[in-house]
């Protein structure tokens, strides 16, 4: 009989131990059987409810799925997002401090990157509305918030240590984004946030070093990245946008 330690899972399926106890909670999966260690059904129970996780229903309703009490609701990231711009107009900070933290240990790490954040955070930037400006601040804080803490969370437990170089972005908040699903899949992440159009130097040791572009590279910043990988550094170009940029 194979079996996991909670580590082994979350390096299988990208998620965080935060994650599976809240599962757990909301009776999705149940307790490893086996000295704390899951056994390849529970596997397979995981795997199951990551994707149906994947389609933005909440743990409740998924449960009553689960339990044959209902269908369940397909494409519901647009309510999740929703209910986030609910409260951005009116909740506390500590109120959407606490939405982040539960709907980050509620899906996994991409999925609450890529298919909540990141779409939340171009609609709030495309809103023109009189209270938008306030809305994107409170947003961004809330997300460099939960960053931070799960960075911290992360020096923990056994993760792969990664320096995240923003080389360039479109907005602040999008590094912040990739930090938090870096963190997401396993990485105890140090982030270089500030975009100076110089080489980063990072404090602590690294085994991956990620220069994210989310607005093209500057010519000096292209040589950079080739000198590291002609000395073999384990250096890798990321982000959406990698064009060359030419000087002005």
């Amino acid at each position: 009989m194979s079996l996991y330690s909670v580590e082994a899972i979350c390096d299988l399926t990208g998620l965080l131990p935060a994650t599976l106890r809240n599962w757990k909670r909301a009776g999705l999966i149940t307790q490893p059987q086996h000295n704390g260690e899951y056994t390849s059904g529970q596997l397979t129970r995981i795997y199951s409810v990551l994707d149906l996780t994947a389609t933005g229903s909440t743990l409740p309703e998924i449960y009553a799925f689960l339990q044959g009490r209902s269908p369940l609701p397909q494409n519901r990231w647009q309510c999740r997002q929703e209910e986030m711009t609910d409260q951005l107009r009116d909740s506390s900070d500590l109120a959407l401090q606490a939405r982040m933290r539960q709907m980050g240990s509620d899906y996994s790490g991409d999925d609450f990157v890529n298919a909540y954040l990141k779409p939340l955070n171009l609609l709030l930037r495309s809103d023109n509305s009189a209270d938008s400006v306030i809305k994107q601040s409170r947003f961004h804080d809330a997300v460099v918030f939960h960053a931070r803490c799960i960075m911290r969370a992360s020096e923990r437990r056994k993760t792969v240590p990664v320096f995240l170089e923003a080389i360039s972005v479109t907005d602040a908040t999008e590094i912040w984004l990739e930090a938090i699903r870096l963190t997401g899949q396993g990485c105890r992440v140090e982030i270089s946030e500030n975009v100076t159009g110089l080489p980063a130097t990072s404090i602590y040791r690294h085994d991956h070093h990620m220069m994210w572009c989310g607005a093209g590279i500057s010519q000096l910043m292209q040589w950079n990245y080739r000198e590291k990988l002609r000395n073999d550094k384990p250096v890798m170009l990321s982000g959406p946008d990698r064009t060359l940029l030419t000087a002005a």
